[in-house]
């Protein structure tokens, strides 16, 4: 384990990271010396828990909202070998990049469709929320060409968009391989479903055991404390699925 100190700072205004991309960069799997494109990285942090997670990597960070915070972040973490960001549109950005270029791709993206529920009125939120420029259609549609041949591609989404999600995902030849139930504690129903497909790779598809963020009195459980404590980081955001 990578005994550094992460620091990730974000803005004061606007969207801001909750316990997702913990769940997201604790999931995946890696190996030294993939490369690793983050959809919508925000201040960064994916790409951070990833480099502290595994040194060797190459990640390309892509976000389509201001993101100064993120260079700020991979600056003050000395990153800057590891991690390349862009800023700009995924959907048109993906154009640019090489196809078959990456072994992982990650996205913590806009859960919601834009019919439903209330669209937040700060733009930065809205646009991290509700699927205003980024579905999870169109996610896919850039996604899929950059994988790598058994390329993977892993996500977060409400558990009542999984049917959904397999079916989109198996549409583009990306083979769902495991899943993980996330939960605020466990009396309560799931609130996130982590999701991770193979390009062009069948397996047998499995289930990890459910996790649950806090224990009944509200304290963190005992599995989500070790995941924090794998990266190292001390700050413990709140919320869960609630962008």
């Amino acid at each position: 384990m990578n005994c550094t100190e992460l620091v990730i700072d974000q803005e004061n205004t606007g969207y801001r990271y909750s316990i997702e991309p913990f769940l997201l960069s604790n999931f995946m799997t890696l190996l030294p010396g993939q490369s690793v494109l983050d959809i919508g990285t925000g201040c960064g942090i994916i790409p951070l828990l990833l480099v502290h997670r595994e040194p060797a990597l190459k990640v390309t960070a892509i976000e389509i909202q201001d993101s100064s915070q993120a260079q700020k972040n991979i600056h003050q973490n000395k990153m800057e070998k590891q991690i390349s960001l862009i800023h700009g549109d995924f959907l048109k950005e993906a154009e640019n990049l090489e196809p078959e270029s990456f072994d992982h791709i990650v996205s913590n993206p806009p859960y919601r469709k834009v019919q439903t529920g209330r669209i937040n009125p700060d733009s930065g939120k809205a646009l991290a929320r509700h699927e205003l420029a980024l579905s999870m259609g169109s996610l896919l549609d850039k996604s899929a060409p950059l994988l790598k041949k058994n390329g993977q591609i892993t996500l977060a989404y409400p558990p009542e968009r999984l049917g959904e999600l397999m079916r989109e995902l198996e549409c583009r030849i990306l083979y769902p391989s495991q899943a993980q139930f996330v939960h605020g504690n466990y009396q309560a129903p799931a609130k996130i479903v982590l999701v991770s497909a193979f390009k062009g790779k069948k397996s047998d598809f499995s289930v990890a055991p459910p996790l649950a963020v806090y224990n009944k009195d509200g304290t963190y459980s005992e599995e989500m404390e070790e995941v924090y404590a794998a990266f190292n980081y001390i700050d413990r955001p709140n919320g869960l699925g609630e962008k």
